[in-house]
């Protein structure tokens, strides 16, 4: 190869190997926009929780870590798998796929328990898969959603939005984050708004983890098509 044509490829390589990694530090970051710097709420039990002020809202953004000695399809498993929302998502007393396109892009209803005298929430929240080349991170976006399901006498949220960023380390374990940022909608005291910063990603976390943990997750595997997309259960135990 000329010297010339060498130096092209050198630079085409560097070039993409500096891409990949800005592309990797962005999409590990929250799509919010933070005007304060995060702020450790809770540290207990393997999960750390922190919170900021968003830019425009009232309300704070939490950002919630931990590391799980499972695998990555183990936990898709437990988003994917309806019966188990009631079990690991903090106050959730209701929740059902009203629709699924694909593999990669789910809606769920879901209902929140709140305290005595307080509405309850509901939501329709759109999960979208997506992942590396690799299949060691993959991410999913959750948002609320307009539509879909009527309203009804609790307090429809329509601006919610999280991402939980999964990536495998190099000891074969889940490293997790999670950012969310959510307006619960209608009039709550600020004791409870503050307490929800903390408890709903710490408990949340805490029973996913107990569940991505057990036989009939952990053993169910994620297929593929002849292009490597991921479009089915190989082995679904749940």
């Amino acid at each position: 190869m000329p010297v010339r044509n060498k130096v092209k490829a050198a630079l085409l390589f560097c070039a993409l190997v500096i891409n990949t990694f800005f592309t990797s530090l962005v999409s590990a970051q929250s799509p919010h926009k933070g005007i304060s710097d995060w702020s450790l709420e809770k540290d207990d039990d393997g999960i750390a929780i922190f919170s900021r002020a968003i830019e425009g809202s009232k309300f704070r953004e939490f950002k919630a870590t931990m590391t799980i000695d499972t695998t990555i399809d183990a936990i898709i498993a437990v988003f994917q798998d309806p019966n188990s929302f009631t079990q690991w998502v903090h106050q959730c007393s209701q929740a059902e796929v009203i629709e699924q396109p694909s593999f990669l892009e789910i809606y769920v209803y879901q209902v929140s328990d709140m305290p005595l005298l307080v509405s309850d929430r509901d939501v329709v929240i759109k999960d979208l898969y997506s992942y590396t080349n690799d299949y060691k991170e993959w991410t999913i976006e959750v948002s609320a959603m307009e539509g879909m399901v009527p309203i009804t006498d609790m307090v429809r949220i329509m601006d919610s939005h999280g991402v939980y960023k999964l990536k495998e380390n190099s000891e074969g374990k889940v490293d997790l984050i999670w950012y969310q940022h959510a307006d619960p909608a209608g009039a709550l005291p600020s004791w409870l708004v503050n307490t929800l910063i903390v408890d709903l990603p710490f408990n949340t976390l805490s029973n996913l983890r107990e569940l991505s943990m057990q036989d009939k997750y952990r053993t169910s595997k994620i297929g593929y098509n002849d292009q490597g997309i991921p479009d089915h259960w190989a082995v679904k135990n749940f």
